[in-house]
């Protein structure tokens, strides 16, 4: 983790959660300083063009509120104007209701009538908003221009139990825990995990399942998902942010013993989440890097 206000270099990897923690189900909170809520880093301007190239083409695929999100909204955009000019006051500063990323002397819009996607262009992350309806949390307003093999249209409005129902072993394992936490999460002690997947592309935007089985010759990609959850003080609602970061495999070379965690990580996946993650359609592509790689250390 960096220090707040300094730049990451965003061309190796930030995080390498295969390492740490080999298993790909697990919630993996840690503790966060507020004043890392949100890291920043050399690679704003991609994430800014992604998100309006995909609402653009997508619409309320990419950016979607219910009416009573709206307050949430507001008190997010607040708080994550506050934070900005603190926590990297040598890269935002305020100009009127709005913002200038100062990196790229770029203006950026005030909260406005929409007040989640204009503060969802000032970051690089997507930004969520979960609430309570009808005793469940569910996603009540989304800007997500970098999903990870799932489609917003089909997860808004949708309680948390259903919304990771795809996923093998969440139910059982972890929805009584996820649970749990969210209701006793508070506003002074957010959290952050780290996920991590593999893809056959450089895009930010996944919304398609992974189907295609790729040629062993095929370039593999590491992606790793930053996530923070946060409660807002005011109206009780929680933000969801997801930091998308995708690096050609052959980076984690850089990372003593990266390869080899990987490598491990991928052989003990249980069958199921491995088909989940992909693994065994990429494998023919896995066992070229592994072979390769094997080969340089000799």
């Amino acid at each position: 983790m960096t220090t707040p206000g300094k730049l990451h270099d965003n061309r190796l990897p930030r995080y390498l959660p295969h390492v740490q923690h080999p298993d790909v189900l697990q919630m993996g909170l840690q503790p966060l300083q507020p004043s890392h809520w949100i890291e920043p880093d050399n690679d704003w301007a991609r994430y800014y063009s992604n998100r309006c190239t995909q609402r653009q083409a997508l619409g309320e695929c990419v950016y979607r509120t219910l009416p009573a999100s709206h307050a949430a909204q507001v008190e997010l955009a607040g708080l994550l104007r506050e934070h900005l000019c603190t926590a990297h006051a040598g890269l935002y500063r305020e100009d009127g209701d709005g913002l200038i990323h100062l990196l790229e002397d770029q203006p950026l819009p005030a909260p406005g009538h929409e007040p989640l996607w204009h503060c969802s262009l000032w970051v690089a992350d997507d930004l969520l908003i979960l609430q309570q309806l009808d005793g469940q949390y569910a996603l009540t307003a989304a800007s997500l221009a970098c999903p990870s093999a799932w489609r917003l249209e089909e997860k808004f409005g949708q309680p948390l139990a259903l919304i990771h129902a795809p996923i093998p072993g969440f139910d059982t394992e972890l929805t009584p825990r996820v649970t749990r936490f969210f209701n006793h999460l508070k506003p002074q002690q957010p959290v952050q995990r780290l996920n991590w997947s593999l893809q056959t592309t450089t895009g930010l935007c996944q919304r398609e399942p992974r189907t295609l089985a790729p040629d062993a010759d095929t370039p593999l990609f590491y992606r790793c998902e930053r996530q923070t959850l946060r409660r807002l003080p005011g109206s009780g609602a929680v933000v969801f942010t997801i930091r998308v970061y995708v690096h050609p495999l052959e980076t984690l070379l850089a990372f003593e013993g990266a390869g080899a965690a990987l490598f491990a990580a991928v052989d003990t996946t249980p069958p199921d989440m491995a088909r989940y993650k992909g693994f065994d359609r990429i494998a023919p592509a896995l066992a070229n890097y592994r072979k390769r790689w094997i080969e340089a250390s000799q």
